[in-house]
């Protein structure tokens, strides 16, 4: 499955894509996200872009969802992982700069680091 979703500790979510992610399991995910949303409090997400992952489909989007007011509202941070190479795109997928919670990329290898960030800011 391109598309896994873990739960840490409370309030802490951890995505895992790979391979490509249709519009379809996005929403699927996004959906995932929010049912496991605490019922106080904001969340913090982590998103790592494995190294089989190869690109999303082009109608897959963030902003799209009738839920989304919702889970922005509930976010604290997010976190992405990944190849260099997806850090623009993935950027811009999750709207950077245009939702009420700082979002950050880390280059793979550095998940501790992005962990740390959403853990302690």
């Amino acid at each position: 499955m391109p598309l896994t979703l873990e739960h840490k500790p409370p309030g802490f979510m951890l995505v895992r894509a790979s391979g490509t992610v249709t519009r379809s399991e996005a929403d699927a995910t996004k959906r995932q996200v929010i049912a496991a949303l605490p019922p106080l409090g904001k969340a913090n997400v982590l998103v790592v872009l494995e190294p089989g992952f190869t690109h999303l489909d082009s109608l897959a989007a963030w902003d799209d969802d009738p839920d989304d007011e919702r889970l922005q509202r509930r976010m604290n941070r997010l976190a992405i992982v990944g190849d260099l190479k997806w850090r623009d795109g993935a950027l811009l997928f999750f709207l950077k700069g245009l939702l009420p919670f700082p979002i950050e990329f880390f280059k793979t290898g550095q998940e501790a680091f992005a962990e740390a960030w959403l853990l302690h800011p």
